[in-house]
């Protein structure tokens, strides 16, 4: 028997099929759907048509039927308003057996599906002020990947679990593993517009980054601190215009303007905290250039960066855990 992982973000959607017994991903699909879809469309049909039909196709190439799947787990924003079952947040702090108790069934693609709630700060009503908004933050899918860094990782005490992607997420947990609070920021969706939807769109036409190079990281980053965000960003333009700097040189500059703004959004949201680690997950590039960044601002920070492995079975392991525990 088999097990189907449903991941549904802002921009993509992954399916894993998952052998029950070893736990071991047998297969793989990606589909460049997501809420942001939705969104748009201002509805959901798209994006159901698109995960089903991304389940009749990994299905058919390994030869399995609706029957050789015992269940589907998904998490994310398929969670959401925007997505295909609207689960409430877990209110924080929450422990691993709160997402389980959260965890509400449907189907999909005619077979039981369990959609695995995200979290929130606090439990707002829409009369929240300015004030309250300031301690206020949700997420949805961070949490299965936090869930199973943890149980992979071997840390004690407290930390910040950073997460950089569309959203960069930083995650607070407890000496008990808890999630205490989330902290989010716009600064992967930022990246994504400004290479593709304003003037520097010529000027970054290789697109984003397909290799680290940490001095124009730095320098996009000092860029921002010395300068500000807007006209940091103008220097994409201006390198393309007046040097000789490559579409991947710029890149990296403009990935670590914007990732100041992030660290800047960490240092807020960590004033103050005693904390026994920071440790770093996401996609390789997005985890080596915040890595590489963080170790300029906390020095005296133990900063962790998780292996390629890690971060790919932390979903695999967090969706497990969180289902098992019900």
């Amino acid at each position: 028997m088999y097990v189907i992982l449903i991941d549904s973000g802002t921009t993509n959607t992954r399916i894993r099929i998952v052998d029950a017994q070893s736990k071991e991903v047998t297969d793989a699909l990606k589909i460049e759907v997501g809420v942001k879809n939705a969104a748009m469309d201002k509805s959901n049909r798209n994006l159901k048509t698109a995960i089903e039909q991304g389940m009749e196709e990994v299905l058919g190439r390994n030869n399995l039927t609706r029957e050789d799947i015992r269940h589907i787990i998904a998490s994310g924003m398929i969670t959401s308003n925007l997505g295909l079952k609207e689960v409430p947040h877990v209110v924080a702090p929450a422990k691993i057996d709160d997402f389980s108790r959260g965890t509400e069934s449907d189907e999909i693609y005619g077979i039981l599906c369990h959609y695995i709630p995200g979290m929130k700060n606090k439990d707002l009503d829409g009369n929240g002020s300015i004030e309250d908004i300031r301690e206020m933050d949700i997420m949805r899918g961070e949490e299965v990947e936090v869930f199973g860094l943890l149980e992979q990782m071997d840390v004690s005490g407290a930390g910040i679990i950073i997460l950089p992607g569309s959203h960069t997420k930083f995650v607070r947990v407890n000496e008990d593993k808890e999630l205490v609070s989330c902290f989010s920021t716009l600064g992967g969706e930022l990246v994504q517009a400004v290479q593709s939807n304003t003037i520097l769109s010529s000027s970054l036409e290789d697109g984003l980054i397909d290799m680290l190079e940490t001095d124009h990281l730095e320098k996009g980053y000092k860029k921002t601190q010395t300068e500000g965000l807007t006209r940091s960003l103008f220097g994409v333009r201006l390198l393309d215009m007046y040097t000789n700097t490559t579409g991947n040189q710029r890149a990296n500059y403009l990935l670590g303007a914007i990732y100041h703004e992030d660290i800047q959004a960490l240092k807020f949201y960590t004033d103050g905290l005693d904390l026994d680690w920071l440790i770093v997950g996401g996609s390789e590039i997005l985890k080596h250039s915040m890595t590489h960044l963080l170790s300029l601002e906390f020095t005296d920070q133990t900063i962790i960066k998780a292996t390629e492995e890690v971060v790919e079975q932390s979903y695999i392991t967090g969706s497990l855990l969180i289902h098992g525990n019900q």
